[in-house]
């Protein structure tokens, strides 16, 4: 199966591989969003209250399917449901209920996305896992990957669309992960993402994927994988990246707290969106 793709909107210009969708079917924008614990966010729901509140209420025009690994579920909607916050399952999670209490950088991005394309139709297609490397647990061939499990849910996420009779036209990757790479050498996380993008964008029949790679938090420890996204994005086509400079930790250093996943959450949106503005 083979989908479309095309940057992030600006109304009047798109970019598209593949044959041109039928009269028939209804297009949608699909932003897929992978990576470790900040992606599955740890920002707390019962801290969007006062000027976070909005950011509380589901947004019926962007749909999210979400699941984590077989790590620890999978948990998994039932298909494609509003986004809100929720779609996140951190380390202790018992109870089998989606959405759950916290959430990643999917609320706000999916929320710019949308008020940036008025009236097209957005789906965020989210994979996440707490406490996972790219040097084995996200590495496609290596025994054990979660890469399998993602590139499954994708394309059964993808599948489902073109089931109803809409057509999915892959718009961006969203990765953010490393935290858990810090003590690779130098230069080594930087030849593993750059790996990782180039089997994502062939696995999906789409060689010129947009990636946003959202970085780390600075906590002095880290610099090496800093370094590493930097670069990827400096080295390679349509990859950019959005800063995590001035965000905030809820623990002194790893996990971004409400208010900076939904500024996060803007960043990688923005990056997007600036980079169509120049089509």
């Amino acid at each position: 199966m083979r989908f479309l793709f095309l940057f992030a909107c600006l109304a009047t210009t798109t970019t598209t591989l593949g044959a041109a969708a039928a009269p028939t079917t209804k297009p949608v924008r699909v932003y897929i969003f992978a990576g470790q614990s900040n992606m599955d966010g740890r920002g707390k729901k019962s801290d969007l209250v006062g000027e976070l509140a909005r950011w509380a209420k589901p947004q019926a025009d962007v749909r999210i399917a979400y699941s984590n690994s077989d790590q620890r579920g999978p948990y998994a909607t039932d298909g494609l449901v509003p986004l809100e916050p929720g779609f996140s399952v951190p380390p202790g999670t018992k109870e089998r209920k989606l959405p759950g209490d916290t959430f990643g950088p999917e609320v706000s991005f999916g929320r710019a996305i949308a008020d940036a394309c008025p009236g097209e139709r957005i789906v965020l297609i989210k994979f996440s896992e707490g406490g996972t490397n790219l040097q084995n647990d996200w590495a496609p061939d290596k025994n054990k990957s979660l890469y399998p499990q993602f590139l499954a849910f994708v394309q059964k996420s993808l599948k489902s669309l073109s089931d109803a009779g809409e057509t999915p036209q892959l718009a961006g990757v969203i990765w953010h992960q490393g935290e858990s790479d810090a003590k690779l050498a130098e230069g080594e996380y930087q030849k593993l993402l750059t790996a990782f993008i180039a089997r994502v964008r062939t696995d999906l029949a789409s060689p010129d994927l947009p990636f946003v790679i959202g970085e780390v938090y600075d906590n002095g420890k880290r610099d090496r994988v800093r370094a590493g996204q930097r670069a990827t994005a400096a080295a390679l086509s349509n990859v950019k990246f959005a800063s995590a400079e001035n965000l905030k930790t809820s623990d002194n250093g790893t996990h971004f707290d409400a208010a900076s996943q939904i500024e996060l959450g803007q960043r990688l949106a923005r990056a997007l969106i600036k980079e169509s503005s120049r089509e």
